[in-house]
């Protein structure tokens, strides 16, 4: 099935506090496992994380829910390896596992981020959060647990309910934190606009890829969104049409208390994880036909991309 774009989100889990990278608030606590400084672990991160080295490595986080009933939030920064997978699992106190998601990665071998939300039914009470890889590696860097409330605003349009807003203000579909693997974002209109996804995974862009969309009548005006990751914070994108390079897509700057920031290296212009970017084009640039879009990274950089939209919105008759 296919996701939906988000504008703005029903019911909402809203996260609380906020942490720094080795300290610990009342609703949140980030393990970095590169850091030499001590941890504070909060009151229901009762015994410290646990890794095991074994065939299929795994670490174990030890949680006791709140008492107010809220949900977990898991963001796991790791490195991808191409063939490999990092599953996640809820363990309850007698032992007994249920699988939250069966693979993290997604296969674009660099440094990235996924976050799951495990409603409190599943916990049940207290219990580990389990991930486990494939390999002897864990390939996990930075781990940060968030407790979830719920939370409503006013709807403007026909959206999911169950979705996610981070304290830094991401916003995240059920489906984008449930567990499953990522689905292209389905196809909408509203009037005479169509947004449509011409991508359908996360892919390597660095040798090139040719994105045909074929644009029936004449055009107004055109939107690229697209969600990056691996390039620096200081770089941007080149989007060349039909062999004419037409813009540059500028991607966002994220909230710092992300955890995609390396706090152990804080001269780097780097970040773990997606960011949204976009562009504007005149609808003189985009004509009628086949079109030919393509997406050009800086010399040198290692970067992915998925979740390329474009919104089209097209002249009356």
């Amino acid at each position: 099935m296919k996701r939906c774009a988000i504008a703005l989100l029903a019911k909402l889990f809203l996260l609380g506090g906020l942490v720094s990278a080795e300290t610990a608030s009342a609703d949140s606590f980030t393990f970095d496992l590169l850091s030499n400084h001590r941890i504070d672990f909060p009151s229901w991160v009762p015994e410290r994380p646990l890794a095991v080295p074994k065939a299929q490595s795994e670490l174990s986080f030890p949680v006791v829910p709140d008492a107010a009933g809220s949900d977990l939030v898991v963001t796991v920064v790791f490195r991808e390896e191409v063939g490999s997978y990092l599953g996640a699992y809820w363990e309850d106190s007698e032992g007994k596992r249920q699988l939250l998601a069966p693979n993290l990665f997604e296969n674009t071998g660099l440094l990235n981020q996924r976050t799951l939300l495990i409603n409190r039914p599943t916990m049940g009470g207290p219990g580990k959060v389990v991930l486990k890889s494939s390999q002897s590696a864990l390939n996990v860097l930075r781990v940060r647990l968030d407790w979830a409330r719920p939370g409503v605003v006013r709807l403007v349009d026909s959206i999911p309910n169950g979705a996610l807003i981070t304290t830094g203000g991401k916003f995240y579909a059920p489906e984008e934190v449930d567990g499953t693997a990522l689905t292209p974002i389905a196809d909408s209109w509203e009037g005479q606009i169509l947004t449509t996804s011409i991508s359908d995974q996360a892919e390597r862009i660095e040798k090139g890829i040719d994105y045909q969309v074929s644009i029936p009548s004449k055009v107004n005006r055109a939107r690229i969104e697209l969600l990056v990751n691996g390039l620096p914070l200081n770089q941007t994108l080149k989007l060349w049409l039909n062999g004419n390079a037409v813009g540059t897509i500028v991607p966002e700057i994220p909230d710092l208390t992300d955890p995609g920031y390396d706090r152990s290296n804080p001269g780097a212009m780097q970040f773990v994880g997606w960011r949204k970017a976009t562009l504007i084009l005149p609808g003189n640039k985009v004509p009628v036909g086949d079109n030919h879009f393509q997406i050009e990274a800086p010399q040198g950089s290692k970067v992915a991309i998925r979740d390329l939209l474009l919104q089209v919105d097209y002249a009356a008759n």
